[in-house]
C-alpha cells in the first residue's frame, strides 16, 4: 500500500490525527512532549505504526511524523483552543509523584522483554509469568523451582523515564522559594522560583546530569540492579543476598 494522490493523504493523515488524539488522551501526554514518547524513526514510533496496522503503507512515517510536529508546533506557538489549554492544564496532565514517571508513557511489555528474561535467566518462556505489563514487572520461576519477581527496561523506555523524572523535579523545584541573605522570611527577601523563564534548559541539563537512574529506580520500587543486557536493564525484588536468585 501507498499514498499515491491528495485522497489517500488526507485519509491518512485524518486517520492518524485521530490515532494521536487517543494516544494522548490514554497516557495523559501534552502535545509538546509527543517527540519524546514517539521520537520519529524509533523504535516506539515503528510500534506505533505496526499496532495500529499501517506500518506497510509507504509513506506514513512521513505522516506520523507531520502529525507530531504539528501538534508540537501548535502548544508552542499558542495556538490551541481554550478549552484545549484548559484539559491539557488539567490535573489528569501531571504527574503527582516520582514514581508515576515509571510507567507514564511507556509500551505495555511485549514478547521480546520475554525472550530476554529468558536469556538472562536461563530459563525457558514458559517459566515466564507476566505480573504487570504496564509496569514491566514479571515473575520467573528458574530451573531450581524458585520465583523472583524482575523489572525490565529497553533503553528507550529508560530515556523517557529519565526525562519524566526531569519535567517532574524541575516542576516541584518550581514550588520552592529561597531566602536570600540569611535573614529571617518576615523580614528579608523570599524569593520564588515559580516564574523562572531564562535557562530553563540549562536547568533541566543540570538534573538530569545529576540523575543517578539505576540508583533512583533501585530506591523507588525497593529492588536491584541485575544486569545490563543487550540493550535492556534489569532488577530483581530484593532478597538476602542476590545468591537467592542463582
Amino acid at each position: 500500500m501507498s499514498i499515491n494522490n491528495r485522497e489517500d493523504a488526507n485519509k491518512y493523515y485524518q486517520q492518524i490525527n485521530e490515532l494521536i488524539d487517543d494516544y494522548m488522551d490514554k497516557w495523559k501526554i501534552r502535545p509538546s512532549n509527543l517527540k519524546r514518547y514517539l521520537q520519529p524513526g524509533s523504535e516506539r514510533f515503528n510500534k506505533f505504526l505496526h499496532r495500529n496496522n499501517l506500518k506497510e503503507v509507504n509513506g506514513i512515517d512521513r505522516v506520523l511524523s507531520d502529525v507530531i510536529e504539528d501538534r508540537v508546533n501548535m502548544e508552542s506557538d499558542g495556538v490551541l483552543t481554550f478549552e484545549s489549554f484548559k484539559y491539557f492544564e488539567s490535573n489528569e496532565f501531571k504527574t503527582s509523584s516520582l514514581k508515576e514517571c515509571l510507567y507514564k508513557g511507556i509500551e505495555k511489555a511485549d514478547i521480546n522483554l520475554e525472550k530476554t528474561l529468558a536469556d538472562v535467566f536461563d530459563t525457558n518462556l514458559g517459566s515466564i509469568d507476566v505480573i504487570d505489563s504496564d509496569k514491566h514487572i514479571f515473575k520467573i520461576n528458574d530451573w531450581n523451582n524458585k520465583d523472583v519477581n524482575v523489572l525490565i527496561y529497553s533503553k528507550e523506555d529508560l530515556d523517557i523515564i529519565k526525562n519524566n523524572m526531569i519535567d517532574f523535579m524541575f516542576e516541584e523545584l518550581k514550588t520552592k522559594k529561597i531566602l536570600l541573605g540569611g535573614i529571617p522570611s518576615e523580614i528579608g527577601v523570599e524569593l520564588s522560583l515559580s516564574s523562572i523563564t531564562s535557562d530553563i534548559g540549562y536547568i533541566k541539563f543540570s538534573i538530569g546530569n545529576e540523575l543517578k537512574l539505576v540508583e533512583v529506580i533501585n530506591f523507588l520500587l525497593e529492588m536491584e540492579h541485575h544486569e545490563s543486557f543487550n540493550g535492556y536493564e534489569i532488577w530483581i525484588e530484593k532478597k538476602s543476598t542476590l545468591e537467592d536468585y542463582l
